[in-house]
């Protein structure tokens, strides 16, 4: 019994020095920046095909690790990217979300959100994107946000409308050009 109560307190201690090392967290996530040593994880959330199915499909491995560099590099230029998020209590890795820039919109970011297959009946998507959304309005000095999703992707739509974006208009996206609807919520005074 001494050696199970010695482990959990080991345990807590562990998971207390993980909560430490995000900049962000809400009931049950927390979020931190990517580093080159990520790639295993990214390639785990990228690579799946039904992750992937509304975003233009799964990447390869250069796909993978060129999306690592770009969210790297926007962390450095922007202060903010697709962050990768965790559970609190595991460590487990939840999938991505954040922000990103919108075609040079002064004072306007991109929300996203990327869940690992694994946990999709949790709303997790929900919970990061609502700790996201108070991140750009009260760290990033954000005006407006922006979203959009795949034309099929109903549970996004959803989501969106739960958050409180309005539809704002449709506009080609990704490599195919396929039109996306895109929604918007504004900082409220």
């Amino acid at each position: 019994m001494v050696a199970l109560t010695r482990r959990h307190e080991q345990n807590e201690r562990k998971r207390e020095c993980d909560r430490m090392s995000y900049f962000l967290t809400s009931d049950r996530l927390g979020f931190r920046h990517w580093t080159e040593d990520d790639e295993v994880i990214a390639a785990t959330l990228w690579k799946d095909a039904d992750v992937m199915r509304h975003m233009g499909g799964p990447y390869d491995d250069d796909g993978v690790r060129s999306r690592l560099a770009l969210e790297i590099s926007r962390q450095k230029k922007f202060g903010f990217q697709y962050w990768p998020i965790f559970l609190l209590d595991t460590g487990e890795h939840v999938g991505c979300s954040g922000l990103r820039p919108f075609h040079d919109e002064e004072g306007v970011v991109e929300l996203g959100v990327h869940i690992a297959r694994k946990f999709w009946s949790f709303r997790f998507g929900e919970e990061a994107a609502r700790a996201v959304i108070n991140y750009a309005f009260q760290n990033v000095g954000a005006n407006a946000i922006v979203a959009g999703h795949g034309p099929m992707n109903t549970n996004s739509k959803v989501l969106l409308h739960r958050l409180g974006f309005t539809f704002t208009h449709e506009e080609p996206w990704g490599e195919r050009g396929i039109l996306h609807p895109f929604y918007r919520l504004n900082r409220t005074p």
